[in-house]
C-alpha cells in the first residue's frame, strides 16, 4: 500500500480573478450590444420587405447572428493569448468578423484595439485590407440577392468601414506606445536604483576598508612604540641594575666591616650616594613593564656613536660625524641612558640612509646647548625619488622613525623627520 503525500495547491491570485472578470464582462457586453445592433438591422429588413424578406437575406441575417455570437463569446478569452502568431491570427479573424456581421462589430472593435497595441505596421495594414475585403464581399452579396446594383454605395460603405476600423486601431497604438514608454521609464528607474544601491555598497565597502587600514596602521604604530619602550626599558633596567649592585656591594661591606677607618668609610658612603643618585635619575625614565626583544644589545655592550660611524665606513658608507659643544667622554660621563638612546637613534638613521639613499653622503651633527643635546642627520634624496621614478629601495613602513621619536620622548625630548630642500632630515633632541 503506497501512501501519497498530500499536494498543496497555491490559491489563485486576486489579479487572476480580476482578469477573468474583465474577460467575462467583455464577452457578455459585446454579445448584448451586438444583439441590439442585429435586432435594429433585422427590424429595418422586415420593415423594408413588409415582413416578407427574401430567403437569401434571411440566411445572411442568420449567418450574421452566428458569426456575431461566436465573436462575442470568443473576444473575452482571447485576451489571455500571449503576443505572437496565434494572437495575431485570432484577433485578425475577430476583426474581420466585423466586415461580415453587424452583431460582431463590438468584438471587432476590441480586436482592432488589441492589434493596435502590438504596434506592428504590417499587421495594421493587413487587418484594414481584410476588413475592406470582407465588407466588400458582404455588400456585393447583399446587392446580388436584392438584384439592385449599388456600386457607388458599396464603395462608400467599404470606405466608412475602413475609416471606422482605423479609430480603435489608432487608439490601441497610442495606448501601446504609452505602456511601452511607462515600462521603459520603470526599467530605467529600477536600473538607476540598482546603480545607486551598488554605488552605496561600494562606498560603504571602501569606507570599511579605509577604516580597517587606519586601524591596522594605528596598531602597527602602537606595536612599534611598545617595542621601542620595551627595548629602552631593558637598557635602563640593565643600567639601574648595575648601580643597584654597586650600592648593595658597598653597603654590605660597610655593614660587616667594623674596622674601616673613617676616611675609607666616607669614601664608600660617597660611592653609595653617587650610585644612588645616578640610579634615581635613570629610574625616572624606566617603564613599569620590562620586556626583552631579540637583537637588543644591553647597556654594557651598546656601541658608542664613534663605533657606529666606523662600522658604517667599513661598509663603504659615506658617513661623517661632527661634535659641536660636546665630546663622547663628556656625554657618557653625564648620562649613560642618553648615550644608549643616541646610539639607537644613530643606528636607525644610518640604516635608513643605506637602505633608501645608497651612495649618498650622510652628514651627522651632535651638538649641545645649555639644556639640550641635539642629533641632526641629513642626506640628499636619491635622483629617482626626486623625479618620481620607481626606486629599487624597499618600501619603508616608517616604524623605525616612530621608534626614534618614542625613544626621544621617553627621555623628555622629541624628534622630527621629513624631506627639506631635496634632502631627508632627522632631528632628535633630549634634555641635558
Amino acid at each position: 500500500m503506497t501512501v501519497t503525500a498530500p499536494t498543496t495547491s497555491t490559491p489563485p491570485s486576486p489579479r487572476r480573478f480580476r482578469e477573468w472578470a474583465v474577460a467575462i464582462v467583455q464577452s457578455v457586453g459585446c454579445t448584448l450590444v451586438g444583439l441590439l445592433l442585429w435586432l435594429i438591422i433585422f427590424g429595418f429588413l422586415l420593415e423594408e420587405f413588409h415582413d416578407d424578406p427574401p430567403v437569401g437575406l434571411l440566411a445572411m441575417t442568420g449567418m450574421d447572428a452566428l458569426v456575431g455570437a461566436a465573436a462575442g463569446l470568443a473576444i473575452g478569452p482571447a485576451r489571455f493569448l500571449h503576443p505572437g502568431r496565434l494572437h495575431s491570427v485570432v484577433h485578425l479573424l475577430l476583426a474581420m468578423s466585423g466586415g461580415l456581421s453587424v452583431w460582431a462589430l463590438p468584438a471587432s472593435a476590441i480586436a482592432l484595439y488589441r492589434l493596435g497595441m502590438r504596434r506592428r505596421p504590417v499587421l495594421d495594414v493587413s487587418v484594414l485590407v481584410v476588413i475592406g475585403v470582407a465588407s466588400m464581399v458582404t455588400m456585393l452579396l447583399d446587392s446580388w440577392i436584392r438584384s439592385d446594383p449599388m456600386g457607388t454605395f458599396v464603395l462608400l460603405t467599404i470606405l466608412v468601414m475602413i475609416a471606422g476600423a482605423t479609430i480603435p486601431l489608432l487608439i490601441g497604438r497610442v495606448v501601446g506606445t504609452r505602456d511601452e514608454l511607462l515600462a521603459s521609464l520603470r526599467d530605467r528607474a529600477a536600473s538607476s536604483d540598482r546603480e545607486r544601491e551598488t554605488a552605496q555598497r561600494e562606498r560603504e565597502a571602501a569606507e570599511r576598508e579605509a577604516a580597517a587600514l587606519v586601524r591596522e596602521r594605528d596598531a602597527d604604530a602602537a606595536r612599534v612604540r611598545a617595542e621601542e619602550r620595551a627595548a629602552l626599558a631593558r637598557d635602563m633596567h640593565d643600567s639601574i641594575s648595575h648601580h643597584l649592585a654597586t650600592i648593595a656591594m658597598h653597603a654590605g661591606a660597610m655593614s660587616y666591616r667594623e674596622d674601616l677607618p673613617p676616611q675609607e668609610l666616607r669614601r664608600t658612603a660617597g660611592t653609595v650616594r653617587d650610585a644612588a643618585q645616578q640610579a634615581n635619575r635613570e629610574l625616572r625614565t624606566v617603564l613599569l613593564t620590562l620586556r626583552t626583544t631579540e637583537g637588543d644589545a644591553p647597556l654594557a655592550t651598546a656601541p658608542t656613536l664613534c663605533d657606529i660611524v666606523e662600522r658604517c665606513r667599513e661598509e663603504n658608507q659615506d658617513v661623517e660625524l661632527t661634535w659641536d659643544g660636546v665630546t663622547a667622554d663628556a656625554l657618557a660621563a653625564h648620562d649613560r641612558s642618553a648615550v644608549v638612546t643616541l646610539a639607537r637613534i644613530l643606528t636607525e638613521v644610518t640604516t635608513n640612509a643605506a637602505k633608501h639613499a645608497p651612495g649618498e653622503p650622510l652628514r651627522i651633527t651632535l651638538s649641545r646647548t645649555d639644556d639640550h643635546v641635539v642629533l641632526r642627520a641629513r642626506n640628499p634624496c636619491p635622483a629617482s625619488a626626486a623625479t618620481g621614478e620607481a626606486s629599487a629601495a624597499p618600501t619603508s613602513t616608517g616604524h623605525g622613525l616612530l621608534g626614534v621619536q618614542e625613544r626621544a620622548r621617553l627621555l623628555g625630548g622629541d624628534a622630527r623627520y621629513g624631506v627639506n630642500d631635496g634632502a631627508f632630515e632627522v632631528e632628535a633632541w633630549m634634555p641635558w
